[in-house]
């Protein structure tokens, strides 16, 4: 079997700092691990095509590759208007017409992939009829370990003393960048690490979260975006994300691997594989978060076991795991084809 995954403007820092990027990664390395032959050249000999973005250079390798009969899978990474409102720069104006410009992109293909049942849900909704098939984005766990000397380094270089919370994202309105700093500035006590990138205002001007930044309390970093994921979580003591609105997060993936225990905004998409009190804890409300977090920070044996369910449903998503997901659903297309 010899696949092309292929993802479009790779080298963009837009995409190249984000989380379908990782995934991308992800299962080229789950492939490889299966004994799979991978190429990302769409001009590569090559069986079946799984386009892991969109745009006009997938659109036109994706009608070549139907008229040689190709079989082609497109990722469903982005839902459409549910994903991109609170992002960027004129996203909430844009939606709608991306979001019929993606699901025409996503009608085209032999089948879709996407990583939650409730991002299926919600394209079946919206009226694609593909055969939609939901792929876990995986995390790599020989890489994502707790590194205790990579703690250190990095809590030194932060100026981190004390029960420190970390998130990643892009410093968009989204990701619930305002309520983490809301509840940096609600408990004083504890450090708060915000990595991602702070994109130019051209890109990604929000006036209310610019006003915020400015004033940010002084246990509050922004370190920016950060290549060694590992070392900077390993710097944390609890994972909290705030986002309203997700697919699947990679982030939550890396924290849960790294053995951060979880705290999350209470959403629809979580259901099924992030369950409250089981292997993470789950808010709606700052209060509720203020809450959840102190709880978190003062009661060691809870913590400990969070951190351990945390690491057994990173294990639930390893790349072995996704390679021969993948390997199966290929197969059936290709004798279906």
């Amino acid at each position: 079997m010899r696949v092309c995954l292929y993802l479009e403007f790779s080298r963009l820092p837009l995409v190249a700092k984000s989380g379908f990027h990782t995934a991308f990664l992800n299962q080229k390395r789950a492939l490889e691990l299966a004994g799979v032959e991978v190429v990302t050249d769409p001009h590569s000999d090559y069986q079946l095509l799984h386009l892991q973005g969109y745009g006009p250079r997938s659109f036109y390798y994706l009608k070549r590759a139907k008229r040689q009969g190709k079989s082609v899978v497109v990722h469903a990474h982005s839902i459409g208007s549910y994903d991109l409102r609170g992002s960027f720069t004129l996203t909430n104006w844009i939606a709608p017409l991306y979001e019929r410009l993606l699901h025409y992109f996503y009608s085209q293909g032999d089948a879709i992939f996407t990583p939650s049942e409730r991002a299926k849900e919600l394209l079946q909704g919206s009226g694609l009829a593909n055969r939609i098939e939901v792929v876990s984005n995986g995390i790599d766990g020989e890489r994502l370990t707790f590194s205790a000397e990579k703690r250190e380094r990095f809590r030194e270089r932060l100026g981190l003393a004390r029960f420190t919370v970390v998130s990643v994202g892009n410093i968009i309105p989204r990701k619930g960048v305002l309520d983490f700093i809301a509840l940096a500035r609600a408990l004083p006590q504890y450090d708060f690490v915000w990595y991602g990138q702070h994109w130019n205002r051209l890109l990604a001007f929000h006036p209310k979260l610019e006003r915020t930044l400015r004033s940010k309390p002084p246990n509050l970093r922004l370190p920016g975006f950060v290549h060694d994921i590992q070392g900077a979580l390993s710097a944390g003591d609890l994972f909290f994300f705030p986002s309203y609105g997700e697919n699947q997060p990679v982030a939550l993936l890396e924290a849960a691997a790294i053995g951060l225990p979880l705290v999350v905004r209470d959403l629809p998409e979580y259901r099924g594989w992030l369950e409250e009190g089981e292997n993470c804890l789950k808010g709606r409300t700052n209060e509720e978060f203020a809450r959840l977090i102190r709880r978190v920070a003062e009661d060691e044996p809870l913590r400990a076991r969070l951190a351990q369910v945390a690491r057994r449903l990173a294990e639930q998503h390893s790349l072995e795991i996704v390679g021969k997901r993948l390997v199966e659903l290929y197969t059936n297309l290709l004798e279906r084809r």
